[in-house]
């Protein structure tokens, strides 16, 4: 499933997994992200889009981006993260495709 082009439409099929929306919880000062928390189970699309490699503490560790389509929510921001079973990732970029608030495409990268 390549969905990045500015067709809004969501065929049913495409939406295939179900993922958690994890809402970041702060600290009291309000500057500091302590966990998670989920905020809603919805219908998604989940597309690997590349491997990554980054430096963690010295050494390589190799990671997944990917695309998530979801239905339109104007709650989401890039603080948020997806857990798709046992892969959490963090969201990298927002993209309301053809700005008709049907779809978002979330650019994410899995947390190691």
């Amino acid at each position: 499933m390549s969905r990045a082009t500015a067709d809004p439409t969501i065929p049913a099929g495409d939406l295939d997994k179900r993922v958690m929306l994890l809402e970041p919880i702060y600290n009291a000062a309000g500057d500091e992200i302590v966990q998670y928390q989920t905020a809603a189970s919805v219908w998604a699309g989940v597309d690997p889009a590349m491997a990554v490699e980054t430096d963690q503490s010295g050494r390589t560790v190799e990671g997944v981006m990917v695309n998530i389509f979801i239905r339109y929510r104007s709650d989401i921001d890039a603080r948020w993260r997806i857990q798709d079973h046992e892969h959490t990732y963090e969201i990298k970029g927002i993209w309301d495709i053809a700005r008709r608030r049907v779809q978002l495409q979330l650019s994410c990268q899995e947390v190691l």
